[in-house]
């Protein structure tokens, strides 16, 4: 299955996430107890809340706080798919380059009779999958793969990315207003840029 394959399954699979939270929601709304019971806190508070006139306000902010998590969740998975399919890249291109440079100074040094400065040290001039960590490292090398404002986009979502992932700390990475949708259409468009670029 391809990247761009992968992502629409997964996206898909939130869309059928989400309709399942509204469809609980609803259940719940009706005043099924006996799922409602399943599905929230077990509490005697919680069990007269949802008995109440007044329950619709408890319920509402329950289902907005599980579609958020549900949309976090999603999000992080999507761009960690897009994650793997860039450091997959990566490594290819980079085994690639190092032979390159490996063959070619040796030609160059053979040509000209006398040591190539550093020879046995230069497909470590190449950077390798070791040397870029992340995917903010990555990105940096995309710069010359995907326009500018793709590359603007990217930043948010790895700022993003780093936010969440990292338990929403302000010290690390910032929240952003796009949302699962938006991160999902950016990196296939980032994705179509990759491969109309080669």
């Amino acid at each position: 299955m391809s990247v761009k394959e992968t992502l629409e399954e997964l996206f898909q699979l939130y869309g059928a996430s989400k309709v399942i939270c509204d469809g609980a929601k609803e259940k719940v709304m009706r005043g099924d107890m006996s799922f409602a019971r399943r599905i929230f806190p077990d509490s005697s508070k919680t069990e007269r809340t949802l008995r109440s006139r007044d329950k619709r306000d408890f319920i509402d902010e329950y289902f907005d706080i599980l579609k958020q998590k549900i949309a976090e969740h999603y999000t992080l998975n999507i761009i960690a798919i897009f994650e793997r399919m860039v450091f997959e890249r990566i490594d290819n291109t980079y085994g690639e380059i190092k032979n390159i440079v490996r063959d070619e100074y040796d030609k160059r040094r053979s040509r000209r009779d006398r040591p190539a400065p550093l020879y046995h040290s230069a497909t470590a001039f190449v950077k390798g999958k070791d040397d870029i960590r992340n995917l903010s490292g990555a990105r940096r090398i995309l710069e010359n793969q995907i326009s500018p404002e793709s590359s603007e986009e990217l930043d948010k979502i790895i700022a993003h990315r780093n936010w969440l992932s990292h338990g929403k700390r302000e010290d690390v990475g910032c929240d952003s207003n796009l949302n699962t949708e938006e991160v999902y259409e950016i990196l296939i468009k980032i994705l179509d840029e990759i491969e109309d670029n080669i």
